[in-house]
């Protein structure tokens, strides 16, 4: 009696270690999105900064008093900064 309880435990307990290492997550194949696609959070968040900027210029555009020289340079070089601190540095912009 006691042999079998000692092969009834070790069945068990090895069945066990078995399904444990079966019932782990399969990895994905499927790779992992881009951070830096276009519609993707990070260029969502630059391109709303440099909307916001860009709309600043063109409110200060139309003062007469109002310095806007290199305002849209500027504007754009913070656009591509933020796309640079996201590393999304491929996605960038011409300022010139």
């Amino acid at each position: 009696m006691t042999r079998f309880a000692v092969l009834l435990l070790g069945v068990l307990f090895l069945g066990g270690a078995a399904f444990a290492q079966d019932s782990q997550p399969a990895q994905s194949l499927k790779q992992t999105p881009s951070a830096c696609t276009a519609g993707s959070q990070s260029v969502r968040v630059c391109s709303n900064g440099f909307q916001s900027c860009t709309d600043v210029c063109a409110a200060r555009a139309l003062s007469a008093n109002a310095d806007v020289a290199g305002c849209a340079t500027a504007c754009c070089n913070q656009f591509n900064v933020c796309l640079q601190m996201r590393n999304c540095g491929a996605a960038r912009i011409n300022c010139n």
